[in-house]
Order: C-alpha cells, then sequence, then structure tokens
C-alpha cells in the first residue's frame, strides 16, 4: 500500500510518458463542458492545426484567445508550443516566459521552454529548467525521459542512463523507456545491452492497434536494426492515415538508412507536400539522395533544412560528409565541426546511420 498523501499529491502523481497527457495531470482542473470559454475553445482548435503543420492558423487561434483572456499561462503555453514546432525559438521562449511570469510553478512549461533551449543547443540552461520541472511534479515520467534526451545531445550518455533507469524504475510497462535505454547503450557501443532493451521495449508493444503505436514500434524495430518489420509498421500505419506525414518521413529515412532505395524518394516527396519546409524531412530526403549517389542533390536538401534552421546538427553534420564525398574537404570539415559544436553527439548518431567524418 502507498502512502496517502503522496498518493493524492498532484507533484508526485505518476506521469507515463506512455500514456497521454490529461488537462488534470497538467496541474489544471478539468473543465465541465459550462465552464469552457472561448479562449478554451480557440486553443482547443489550435492543437490539431499544429499537428498538421498549419502553424500560422494555429497561431491566429492562440491570438485570439489570448485577446480575450490576457492573463491565460495555459495559451502562451500553448502558443510556445506552436513556435517551437515551427522553429521559431525565439519565439517560443518568449511566450514560456510569459506563461511561466503568470504562472512560475507551471511545470509543462518549464518543460517546453528547457525542450527549446535544447534545440538552440543551451544545453545548461535546458538542464535547469527539466531540473526545476522534476522539483515540481517529480511523478513525470516524460520529464525523465525528455531530460535524458539533453544529456544524450551532450554525450553526457551515464547521466542520461540515470534518467533512464528512474523513468522506467517508475513505469517499468513503458515500452519508450526501454527504447530509450536502448538507444543510450547504442551511442555507448554497448551493442549486446541495446539489443536486449529494445527486445523488452518491442515485447511490451506486441500488438499495436493504432497508427500512432505503430510508429512508436517501427522506430524501435528500426533502431534494433530490423529494417523489414520496422518499414512493415509503417505500412500497417500508412494504410490506417495515408497522410501521416511522420510516417511517410519515417519510413523514407528508415529505407534510406537501410539502402531499400526503390521508390524512397516518392514517401518523402510526399510527406513534404503535406508538411512543406520541414526541416527533419529536408534532411530525409538529403539522406535518400545521398545514398543514390545524387550527391548534389543531398547537399541542396540540407541547405533547404539549415535555411529554415541553421542549427539543425545532423543536416550540418550530413552536408558535411556530402561535401568530403564531392572533394570539398574545407567545406565538409567546416560543417561538421559546427555541428559538433552544436551536438557533442551528432557524430555518435550519425554513424548508427553509416555516416562518419
Amino acid at each position: 500500500m502507498g502512502e496517502p498523501a503522496r498518493a493524492e499529491d498532484p507533484s508526485t502523481r505518476i506521469i507515463s510518458a506512455c500514456r497521454i497527457e490529461r488537462p488534470a495531470d497538467l496541474g489544471e482542473l478539468p473543465k465541465k463542458p459550462a465552464e469552457i470559454g472561448k479562449g478554451d475553445v480557440l486553443a482547443r482548435a489550435a492543437h490539431p492545426l499544429m499537428v498538421v503543420g498549419a502553424f500560422d492558423r494555429a497561431i491566429e487561434k492562440y491570438d485570439q484567445a489570448i485577446e480575450l483572456e490576457p492573463a491565460n499561462h495555459r495559451y502562451y503555453f500553448g502558443r510556445g508550443n506552436v513556435h517551437r514546432a515551427n522553429r521559431q525559438f525565439s519565439k517560443a521562449v518568449e511566450d514560456f516566459d510569459r506563461s511561466l511570469s503568470l504562472e512560475p510553478n507551471y511545470f509543462v512549461a518549464l518543460r517546453g521552454r528547457g525542450a527549446t533551449y535544447a534545440a538552440m543547443g543551451e544545453y545548461d540552461r535546458a538542464i535547469k529548467d527539466f531540473d526545476e520541472a522534476i522539483r515540481l511534479s517529480s511523478g513525470n515520467v516524460r520529464s525523465y525521459l525528455e531530460r535524458s534526451s539533453i544529456y544524450l545531445a551532450m554525450r553526457a550518455y551515464d547521466r542520461a542512463l540515470e534518467d533512464i533507469e528512474q523513468a522506467v524504475k517508475m513505469d517499468p510497462r513503458c515500452a519508450i523507456g526501454f527504447a530509450s535505454r536502448g538507444y543510450a547503450h547504442d551511442l555507448k557501443g554497448e551493442r549486446a545491452r541495446a539489443t536486449a532493451d529494445y527486445d523488452l521495449a518491442i515485447a511490451l508493444d506486441p500488438a499495436p492497434g493504432n497508427a500512432f503505436a505503430l510508429n512508436r514500434r517501427a522506430i524501435t524495430f528500426y533502431l534494433k536494426r530490423d529494417y523489414d518489420r520496422s518499414v512493415n509498421d509503417l505500412d500497417q500505419a500508412l494504410k490506417l492515415e495515408p497522410r501521416n506525414a511522420f510516417a511517410l518521413n519515417n519510413r523514407c529515412f528508415y529505407r534510406a538508412v537501410a539502402g531499400t532505395l526503390n521508390g524512397v524518394l516518392a514517401d518523402c516527396n510526399e510527406a513534404l507536400r503535406i508538411r512543406p519546409n520541414t526541416p527533419a524531412i529536408l534532411d530525409s530526403r538529403g539522406l535518400a539522395n545521398l545514398k543514390m549517389g545524387s550527391i548534389d542533390a543531398a547537399i541542396a536538401d540540407y541547405d533547404a533544412a539549415l535555411a529554415i534552421d541553421s542549427r539543425y546538427a545532423n543536416a550540418l553534420y550530413a552536408r558535411g560528409v556530402a561535401k568530403q564525398m564531392k572533394g570539398d574537404t574545407a567545406g565538409g570539415d567546416a560543417d561538421t565541426a559546427a555541428a559538433l559544436a552544436i551536438k557533442p553527439n551528432v557524430a555518435d548518431v550519425m554513424a548508427l546511420i553509416g555516416l562518419k567524418h
């Protein structure tokens, strides 16, 4: 039996990375339909727009909600998430700052700002925000896993593993936790440990029944280097959701890594039609072109990704490799060095997909 007082304390309630957070999990009281105001209606309408990449329309919804309730911290947090998804990091930080000025203990805004700082390569500030978020909500498994991803980027692999161990201890049936631990071992070069963790993650998610779960399991199969089953899961996901840009992008990327190049560009091109100007998709198409020997096309894709986000370390490193393949040693060295300065573990990450400087 647990301690009753602790069980009722919202700050220590276990919130798993494997489950969708409800409003109450975010430190807010769930509202009855009669209590939902016009601002909430607008904010709720913004989220699906963000998911499909309609960032400007999502921002408009939040702008209107803020005009109605300028002191509502949740709306600034939501708009910050849209800016972060659109890689407008400075604007995202401004909104998270505003949210926290209105509600200093709003831990999800701390987590959002921390993730934004991480995307900007400001890891010390990111860790500080996650430390405070965890202090305010120590039962949040997702916070530990997200902080571990920052430690991974910093190449602090043992520190990342400490966070992941805490996460899987709190929720021993969360597949994402074991997949994350496997990835950390992989980056350390501990292949046997990594494979064992990937197997655990897959065993916890044996029969996904929806596109989200299939995407999740496909990632684990990919990390395990089981590319056929990974692509098969994505095939099933796309039967359920043919316009799922995330699944299309991943199938393009995984096929490129595996060297299964027939039709690979079609997936990336379709993903870009659905989510145009998305750096991650441009990066995937760059890899596909690189594997196909179309080096100029690959460099053009990496250029396009970096024009949107100049600190996208993976694309910067891959462009460096592509430049070296063309004989531009100085340009290649400059790109890979810049990528390492932004993301210290980028060489380890890229080595896993076969790209080495």
